[in-house]
């Protein structure tokens, strides 16, 4: 694994880095994927967005943390390129679930990191790969008077 000089991803809830819980069901997160090299390239990008970012989640208090499992897919969705030009930028939803969380809830309260990771192949064109690289980012999600009971 080499320094990453091609792209970066970024999270975020309604564009802030903070969500807030309200005991909902879901909470969607916009990830960004930024091209930073000086020109384009592909990715297998509906393999990123089916099988997701991974995710730790991480108590900010006592540091209980937890992977998030991806989901499973198909394989053949890694030979499916998307071309991402020099400067390009997209965004796709990734939804965060109650179920995830609520193990983290404490007296009412949620503090928590979500590290967000993608790793993926570069190609030059379709077929002549460049390289695998790791982009990082983080979100912190916030809730208070929450019911621990509410499933």
């Amino acid at each position: 694994m080499t320094d990453n000089n091609f792209f970066t991803i970024s999270v975020s809830c309604s564009g802030q880095k903070e969500c807030t819980y309200n005991n909902q069901s879901e909470i969607p997160v916009i990830v960004s994927f930024q091209n930073i090299y000086f020109k384009g390239y592909y990715i297998p990008l509906e393999y990123i967005q089916k099988t997701g970012p991974s995710v730790k989640l991480t108590d900010r208090g006592n540091k209980k943390s937890m992977p998030l499992k991806p989901n499973l897919v198909s394989w053949d969705l890694k030979k499916k390129m998307t071309y991402i030009p020099e400067g390009g930028n997209i965004e796709f939803t990734w939804t965060l679930l109650d179920r995830d969380i609520l193990s983290f809830i404490s007296d009412g309260n949620l503090n928590v990191d979500a590290d967000f990771k993608i790793r993926t192949k570069i190609y030059e064109d379709k077929e002549k790969e460049i390289g695998d690289f790791i982009s990082l980012s983080k979100l912190v999600i916030k809730g208070s008077n929450l019911n621990e009971n509410k499933r």
